[in-house]
């Protein structure tokens, strides 16, 4: 048994520690080794078209983008889909979470990657739930006159949207797809700080469907909770 590393601990504890710093180290391997198998996949398909997005973004709400552009001068982009239809009275509140924590994270993943998120609601009631939040940092999209979250997956109409992370890849003037969520939960589960930070505590992950929040989404609630 190695020497107890924390006040008063008992022998049982650390033994079952140790036990469970095993698995730990286990699940930080799997988690590399799955993403050196993502970065060994072969080139995806071609962008279907070079849509055209409308910024939801403070100082630019309204104004046409190419999806080309939002690359800046990366060869990556990270596009995260959150669901927000067009007929939504609040955003869902899981994507809400995980945009919150993208909106902190932006600044060192926009240092190698581009990285922005989309929903199918008009950009102005994106830009006005994004200051309700305090997002300032990741830019913010509108996808309501584009076909991108249908052609790729992130809704099944234009007001039952799903939460999709994707990933594009630039490769001199040819854009493709390179990889995306095609779970149907938890999409980016393991980016998700809210229930990864639950997990470490002793009553765990609460049993709910989405995380606290200080709002409700009635359309959420109608349409996909109470299914």
């Amino acid at each position: 048994m190695s020497e107890r590393r924390y006040p008063n601990e008992s022998k049982e504890y650390r033994e079952a520690r140790d036990q469970l710093l095993k698995d730990e180290h286990e699940l930080i391997a799997k988690v590399k080794a799955v993403a050196a198998r993502r970065r060994t996949l072969p080139t995806g398909g071609a962008l279907k078209e070079d849509y055209t997005f409308q910024w939801a973004s403070e100082g630019r709400i309204g104004q046409d983008v190419k999806f080309s552009e939002l690359f800046g001068t990366a060869d990556t982009l990270l596009l995260y889909s959150f669901m927000f239809g067009p007929n939504w009275d609040k955003p869902c509140p899981s994507c809400t979470s995980l945009v919150d924590g993208f909106d902190r994270a932006w600044y060192s993943v926009s240092q190698n990657a581009a990285f922005a998120a989309i929903a199918k609601a008009p950009a102005p009631r994106i830009s006005a739930w994004a200051k309700q939040r305090g997002w300032s940092q990741i830019p913010l999209l509108s996808g309501y006159h584009s076909a991108y979250q249908a052609d790729y997956k992130c809704q099944e109409s234009d007001d039952m949207q799903l939460p999709v992370m994707h990933v594009f890849r630039r490769q001199g003037e040819k854009i493709s797809h390179f990889w995306g969520t095609e779970t149907m939960s938890n999409h980016v589960d393991t980016v998700w700080v809210y229930w990864n930070m639950m997990d470490f505590t002793p009553e765990g992950r609460p049993d709910r469907q989405t995380p606290p929040q200080n709002f409700r989404s009635e359309f959420l609630e109608k349409h996909y909770l109470n299914k």
